[in-house]
């Protein structure tokens, strides 16, 4: 039987798939788009990041570096900044006196990690 109920019934049909689709779609873009690639790491002077602990340069040692993080340890906060600042290095602090910072989980070969304890640096790390 053709009558008007018919042809509105396909239209809202054809609607309502289309509205799901493309909501689909849009979903998924923008998944894709958080997974987008910027950088959000903190840089010189960023001071409190952190790594919730888990310390070290993820398991990649680097002898040279290591021996440049180790000029850092036993300066004092302020002087390990400074020395920081003076070489150009990007740092953060990823613990001081037993409270951990956030910071992202990326690894960054340039990027020094402080851990201070009152007020000197006891560990100093690329990462």
């Amino acid at each position: 039987m053709e009558g008007p109920m018919s042809c509105t019934a396909r239209p809202t049909v054809r609607r309502r798939g289309f509205a799901a689709a493309l909501a689909v779609v849009v979903a998924a873009g923008l998944g894709l788009a958080a997974c987008g690639g910027g950088d959000d790491s903190v840089k010189s002077g960023g001071g409190n990041g952190g790594s919730g602990g888990n310390g070290g340069n993820g398991g990649t040692e680097q002898p040279a570096g290591d021996a440049a993080a180790k000029a850092y340890v036993g300066l004092s906060k302020k002087d390990a900044i400074a020395k920081a600042k003076a070489d150009g290095r990007v740092w953060r602090i990823t613990r001081e006196d037993g409270e951990y910072f956030p910071a992202t989980m990326d690894y960054d070969p340039e990027r020094l990690n402080f851990e201070i304890d009152k007020g000197k640096v006891t560990s100093a790390t690329f990462g």
